[in-house]
């Protein structure tokens, strides 16, 4: 142990010992400046590319995958357009058919209106017309009785056992008279008169009492018809 003290005493301490700068020239480069101490980096190791580069046939397969893929998606966004573009008119088309529809429906309804006023109005031209029809064909009995009573009195001493009338204006009658002379100026009066337009006698007798008769004929219905 103290030879080995007194070989380390023996030693001098070692000392680093700075290299002098070399004199920097316009054309030489400064030396560069190293450490004792400096570690050294380890050397990389270079990778190993798996995946082999791509042909050229395949680039110009891939860029025409591309350009079909953008061709679809071009012909997608058309198709898509003509398609709004079709949803667009059939909807204007119908909108445009439903205000037809109900501008047709007002006119039929105010076609409809008027037809059934026109309708109204004929039904009553129609009644209007009938009823002046029947008017004019109607009579009045009670103007024939009270005309046969009114010339029976200007002849005198007539009266009447029956009298008809028929639907056109025919009539019968018959009665007693106190002679043959008042049914002939009975049978006068009648036959002058506007109101008969014919008159026949059926049958006259002479009795004790007086004469009977009947006639036959037809009245004139303008001073019978009712009013």
């Amino acid at each position: 142990m103290n030879n080995t003290q007194t070989q380390n005493s023996n030693v001098s301490p070692q000392q680093s010992v700075q290299p002098t700068p070399a004199p920097v020239t316009p054309n030489t480069q400064p030396p560069l400046k190293t450490t004792l101490a400096q570690p050294q980096k380890a050397p990389q190791a270079e990778g190993f590319n798996l995946i082999p580069a791509m042909s050229e046939e395949e680039k110009v397969k891939i860029k025409k995958k591309n350009t079909l893929n953008i061709g679809s998606i071009l012909s997608i966004i058309a198709l898509a357009s003509v398609a709004i573009g079709i949803v667009g008119f059939n909807i204007l088309s119908k909108a445009q058919l439903n205000s037809k529809k109900a501008s047709l429906s007002r006119v039929e309804k105010t076609v409809n209106s008027k037809m059934d006023k026109i309708v109204a109005n004929n039904a009553i031209v129609e009644r209007a017309k009938l009823y002046t029809q029947v008017k004019k064909d109607s009579f009045s009995h009670k103007k024939i009785i009270e005309f046969f009573t009114e010339i029976a009195n200007k002849t005198g001493a007539i009266s009447f056992r029956s009298m008809d009338i028929s639907e056109t204006l025919g009539f019968e009658i018959a009665g007693t008279g106190p002679s043959l002379e008042r049914v002939a100026r009975l049978w006068y009066l009648f036959g002058i008169h506007e109101n008969i337009k014919s008159i026949n006698l059926n049958s006259v007798s002479k009795n004790d009492t007086g004469a009977t008769f009947s006639f036959e004929g037809e009245l004139n219905i303008t001073n019978f018809s009712n009013e």
